[in-house]
């Protein structure tokens, strides 16, 4: 699946971008993750795509399958290297943190990818994850949006909030903590939120902290 996205969001490179530009969206999903701590370094985001979390969030590295996304984050100064998240092509218990922003719901095999990050986290390191929960109004927008055959969102796949929690500690990492955003409707005309603490189903997006055991 990651070949046929590759292609998708090279293609889409630029108009991606721009969609992140004082897009109060954004912006409360970006309060939320600041929120969980800082990033230490040295920091991989895991799915830069085009770098906009990276460099909000302090990542210095960036990991993605398309060489258009990574030209934008290189940009940005973010370090790049092209490649998936299934297989990292990192040596073991190299960084301190890795960043998953909307990576999850496009991969095949998220069980992987978390296990990637187990692997090159150094003992002790910091997993920061942000997503929509399957069963908030969002991913119920985003997912009616994947019926109607949305050129991204028809190759997602949302998953519930304690679904992710879950893979988490299976794949042993302890949750330290969690933000919560976008308790706003798609309804509405968006506004820029702050997060609250704790992870709500009605939110469209959650922030969380894990602590590799």
């Amino acid at each position: 699946m990651w070949r046929k996205l590759k292609n998708i969001f090279g293609e889409i490179a630029q108009e991606y971008d721009a969609w992140y530009d004082q897009n109060p969206l954004f912006l409360s999903e970006i309060k939320a993750l600041r929120a969980l701590g800082e990033v230490p370094s040295p920091g991989l985001e895991i799915g830069v795509g085009t770098g906009v979390f990276a460099k909000a969030l302090g990542f210095k590295y960036g990991l993605d399958p398309s060489p258009e996304m990574l030209s934008l984050a290189q940009k940005k100064g973010i370090f790049c290297i092209c490649g998936v998240g299934e297989k990292a092509p990192f040596k073991d218990h190299i960084f301190k943190a890795c960043g998953l922003f909307f990576t999850l719901c496009f991969v095949s095999d998220p069980r992987k990818v978390i296990r990637e990050c187990r692997r090159i986290l150094t003992s002790g390191g910091l997993l920061f994850l942000g997503f929509i929960p399957q069963e908030s109004p969002w991913g119920k927008f985003y997912e009616e949006k994947a019926r109607r055959g949305h050129r991204i969102y028809r190759w997602a796949h949302f998953r519930k909030g304690e679904e992710i929690l879950l893979l988490l500690k299976r794949e042993r990492f302890s949750i330290l903590k969690g933000y919560s955003s976008l308790f706003q409707p798609p309804s509405t005309q968006p506004y820029e939120e702050e997060p609250q603490e704790g992870l709500w189903p009605e939110a469209g997006f959650w922030a969380v902290l894990a602590i590799k055991n």
